[in-house]
């Protein structure tokens, strides 16, 4: 969200300020757009150097609060990133190396010539610093050089520029590594897809996907591929192509992107590529998305980086005046705090992000790796979160005069659209019974939190939880009283399926507590986590007994989507730190209001989306993992921040007081960047990370 301050207002006229470095990390084209394009806002224009949004709005349809909290309450669309940012260096270190050395020996008679050449670049980013009335790193190098050059000392200035080029390719080679270590880490894939064909849908691979073939996309599905859409409608949530949290409305003859989720509806759409072809395409997406999405801790740096540089410039003029003259000067200049901090910061956020995904959770960027960090309450669904990611299918209770096996293949029918552990327990009991599910009914619609209603055969289909067949669906189930008492107190949850208006059948499943859980909650509260809660849309007497058996500190059942969001709204309302941790469609909204949301590896794709971590492991171990890394990552971020302060001002002070040139100074500095910079990418974990 944006850091977003009223400085200034008139009648229709409002200010905001913004930290810079939070504007130059975005795409501030788009962003103006998207408050153009807000009822009641007439224009608005964004400066990111300056870090000024100037918004003219009618005051009759939008008030100066409103406005206020519709600013600070955006999130900022990420910075676009090419293909080129995650190839390497254009040139090899030899050559770099090479040119490097050329030019502080080259023969004396054109060393002059070529120092002023090199300098010219120097001087054209300091006179565009210059000229935004900004004090900062390029003003500061480019004043250095000079000084040099008006001594007629071109060593110095070869030297000081060299240098200056090594520290350039240095962190745009840490860099690369960096990200390109983090992409090889991110091999997602998406398994099996639905594709239409003449004699109906059938189920692929989506390695096999072709140009031309239509997938079926439902409700909390992921799109595999870029296409058009050639029939259905749908809301489309396309946060990792836009940054754009609201969801996009898309029909026949709209384009689709691969990576983006469909929220609600169903589409088919007509692939342009193979699934493989945008696989890179979207890789490059999350770490923009990631690197864009900055902790409010490497803001704070960046802000202190700038804030130090005219203090260089104060003490180099101090020098100077009393008496060090142009060379004590020139050794003061060619050392600030800027480079060490704003190098340092960054990659340690991408050292851990990395040393996440080694450890089976993915942070979302800094800004996730921060909030993990800061968290002292988690609120945990309970299926497929903190019970077992495979439930099993324990048993089927029919009535009415229906069939177990025919109840079975019906049920599998409805349940293979949809990605949730319920879901597949039945796939998967369906398969070991030997029961052949093929499609005969018509489209599905998914209800969150409820179930599922189709038409089966002609007959009006339902699937899901007692509230919903029972109270929504005024089906009579009193025939099955006994039976949930008993089933009740085994500690097992139940699946309700009624076709034509009728009770049909019972499924019985078996979600037993994941075996490390225990373990994790009591490792977590070591790690300074004070409240666990367990919120559940199952009925109060299965919650209350997986409560028990895992130590939460407080728990509710039979609870829908919103009902959970209020609760997760309830405790940072309090001022908690909250963690939301689901893994289906209906605990998404309750992930977007905590303050930071973690999905499961087997968790919907919708809910994979929203979440700022993602588990990558089928266990809930990589959350304590995370939660390590995320405190020692913002340690070793403030430790980085005091020894670049304290190296750097021995470094001028030695400066001021010696007989050091510009170019030792440089040395050093460089040195003291270097350092902090191998100590940022160092492992944060030690021999307790468990895989």
């Amino acid at each position: 969200m944006l850091h977003a301050a009223l400085v200034h207002s008139l009648p229709g006229r409002a200010r905001f300020r913004v930290p810079p470095p939070e504007l130059r990390g975005c795409q501030t084209e788009e962003l103006g757009q998207y408050l153009s394009g807000v009822s009641g806002v007439n224009s608005a224009s964004v400066n990111p150097l300056s870090g000024s949004i100037l918004i003219y709005y009618d005051e009759g349809v939008l008030s100066l609060s409103g406005l206020a909290a519709l600013v600070g309450n955006l999130d900022l669309p990420p910075r676009k990133i090419g293909k080129e940012e995650l190839a390497e260096p254009r040139r090899s270190p030899y050559s770099f190396a090479a040119g490097q050395l050329f030019r502080l020996f080259c023969p004396p008679q054109i060393r002059p010539l070529l120092t002023v050449f090199t300098a010219l670049s120097f001087f054209y980013r300091g006179l565009k610093s210059l000229a935004a009335l900004r004090m900062d790193v390029p003003l500061l190098d480019a004043s250095a050089i000079g000084l040099s050059l008006l001594d007629g000392d071109y060593r110095s200035a070869s030297t000081l520029m060299a240098l200056l080029k090594t520290g350039e390719y240095l962190e745009e080679w840490a860099k690369y590594r960096s990200r390109a270590n983090l992409a090889e880490k991110l091999s997602f894939t998406i398994g099996n897809v639905w594709v239409r064909r003449e004699d109906g849908d059938a189920e692929i691979p989506a390695s096999q996907l072709e140009p031309g073939d239509r997938v079926v996309i439902r409700t909390g599905a992921m799109i595999p591929v870029d296409g058009r859409v050639v029939s259905g409608s749908a809301l489309v949530n396309e946060a990792s192509m836009t940054g754009e949290a609201l969801a996009a409305f898309r029909e026949a003859d709209h384009s689709v992107h691969a990576g983006t989720v469909v929220e609600e509806g169903e589409i088919v759409v007509e692939a342009r590529k193979k699934a493989g072809d945008t696989r890179f395409q979207k890789i490059l997406a999350l770490i923009a998305q990631s690197e864009a999405a900055k902790a409010g801790t490497e803001l704070k740096a960046y802000e202190l980086a700038d804030r130090l540089v005219p203090f260089s410039f104060l003490i180099a003029g101090g020098t100077a005046v009393l008496g060090g003259g142009l060379a004590k000067a020139r050794a003061v200049l060619s050392v600030d705090y800027s480079c060490p901090i704003k190098l340092s910061t960054p990659l340690v956020f991408l050292a851990a992000m990395r040393e996440g995904l080694n450890n089976g959770i993915f942070f979302k960027g800094g800004a996730s790796l921060e909030a993990l960090a800061s968290v002292d309450t988690i609120v945990f669904d309970k299926t497929g979160t903190l019970t077992r990611a495979a439930p099993a299918l324990d048993r089927i209770i029919v009535y009415n005069g229906f069939k177990s096996r025919n109840a079975l293949r019906i049920a599998a029918c409805m349940e293979e659209h949809f990605p949730h552990p319920v879901a597949k327990s039945i796939l998967r009991y369906a398969n070991e019974q030997g029961v052949k599910h093929r499609e005969d009914h018509s489209s599905v619609t998914y209800i969150a939190a409820h179930g599922i209603v189709t038409a089966y055969q002609g007959k009006r289909t339902v699937i899901g939880s007692r509230h919903f067949i029972s109270e929504d669906e005024r089906i009579d189930i009193s025939i099955a009283q006994g039976d949930e008492a008993k089933i009740a107190a085994e500690g097992k949850s139940l699946l309700y399926l009624a076709v034509d208006g009728v009770l049909a059948a019972v499924f019985v499943i078996d979600d037993p507590p994941r075996e490390e859980g225990p373990e994790v909650i009591a490792m977590l509260r070591a790690l300074g986590i004070r409240r666990i809660y367990l919120l559940s849309g199952d009925n109060q007497r299965t919650t209350e007994g997986i409560a028990k058996r895992l130590g939460v500190d407080s728990f509710r059942g039979e609870l829908l989507p919103d009902e959970k969001t209020a609760i997760v709204k309830a405790l940072r309302d309090r001022g908690l730190a909250v963690a939301m941790v689901g893994d289906g469609l209906n605990d998404s909204p309750a992930m977007s209001a905590a303050t930071v949301g973690i999905a499961m590896k087997e968790g919907a794709d919708l809910s994979r989306e929203v979440a700022g971590i993602t588990l990558r492991a089928p266990s809930l171990y990589p959350l304590v993992a995370g939660r390590l890394i995320a405190e020692r990552a913002m340690k070793k971020i403030r430790s980085n921040i005091v020894l670049a302060a304290g190296i750097n001002s021995a470094l001028m002070l030695t400066g001021i007081l010696g007989n050091r040139t510009g170019s030792a100074s440089m040395v050093l500095h460089n040195l003291t960047t270097l350092m902090l910079s191998l100590n940022s990418m160092r492992p944060l974990l030690g021999r307790e990370a468990r895989p």
